[in-house]
């Protein structure tokens, strides 16, 4: 089967179910979605783990568990809001691998510590820390619908970057060394229409997505953008390891981070924007 095949049956698939997920099983703040994102972090942050470690420096298991951090966010705002759980997880799990290179260093005499804690710092934000700012999408009020429009939005980013691509960017490609297949027309598209998706929810759904037109723009527009760069930069760290993709476990894509890394990097900034437009 083709690679666009594959990646159209897994779309088929994955989005109705994404879909089941948030919006008919929303029970306990979204708990089975909680679930389904701790899972995709911790496998992500392994794939992230194998490609920090392809010059073979040995890392610390440690270096993955920022996957707890998604479970930390849900904790937090579903029984303890007043108290910074995913801040203080975030320092326990880097306090726990630097404190471990103490132990394991002597290996090398020291010589790697510096590499080893900044790759596993890097792990343990990247997708861990990330993926934290998914589930607090699920706080928001008509958190179903905010978590389905984000979505919307990356997947609508990546889907017509494809399509203006193609039928525009013959001649503008080439714009950035990382990914030379990426043109000026892809990146129109990529941003330009999640815009206008942000502009129409307020101005189709006012009772839902309760912000102003000019937010609902920019909402859109800078989400997009987090997105495309969300790509960009896993981009960066599959040639600084010499690969093509992160994984194979999604056919068709490859590895969890070659479809989670628009998202991951787009969370933080939907939160952000949302947070400052709803006053939550």
């Amino acid at each position: 089967m083709g690679s666009l095949k594959q990646r159209i049956l897994t779309a088929v698939i994955a989005i109705p179910v994404l879909i089941i997920i948030v919006a008919f099983i929303p029970y306990l703040n979204h708990l089975a979605f909680c679930i389904t994102v701790t899972i995709i972090a911790f496998l992500g942050s392994k794939e992230m783990h194998s490609l920090l470690s392809k010059d073979q420096e040995k890392l610390p298991f440690t270096s993955y568990t920022g996957a707890l951090l998604p479970l930390a966010q849900y904790v937090q705002f579903s029984y303890f809001p007043n108290i910074e759980l995913t801040f203080y997880t975030l320092m326990t799990l880097i306090g726990l691998t630097l404190l471990l290179e103490v132990f394991t260093g002597a290996d090398d005499d020291f010589h790697g510590t510096w590499e080893r804690n900044s790759k596993s710092v890097l792990n343990i934000i990247y997708p861990g820390l990330f993926s934290s700012f998914i589930i607090r999408i699920a706080f928001f009020p008509n958190a179903s619908w905010y978590l389905l429009f984000f979505f919307l939005l990356v997947f609508g980013s990546d889907t017509f970057a494809y399509f203006f691509g193609i039928a525009f960017g013959k001649n503008n490609k080439g714009i950035l060394k990382v990914s030379p297949n990426k043109s000026i027309a892809g990146y129109v598209g990529a941003i330009l229409v999640p815009a206008i998706f942000g502009l129409l929810s307020s101005c189709i759904f006012p009772e839902i997505f309760q912000y102003s037109r000019l937010e609902g723009f920019v909402l859109g527009a800078i989400t997009a953008l987090a997105a495309a760069l969300g790509d960009l930069i896993e981009s960066a760290f599959k040639r600084c390891a010499e690969v093509k993709d992160s994984g194979s476990i999604i056919p068709g894509r490859g590895g969890i981070l070659d479809s989670v890394d628009s998202i991951v990097m787009a969370a933080p900034v939907y939160v952000a924007i949302l947070t400052l437009s709803l006053g939550v």
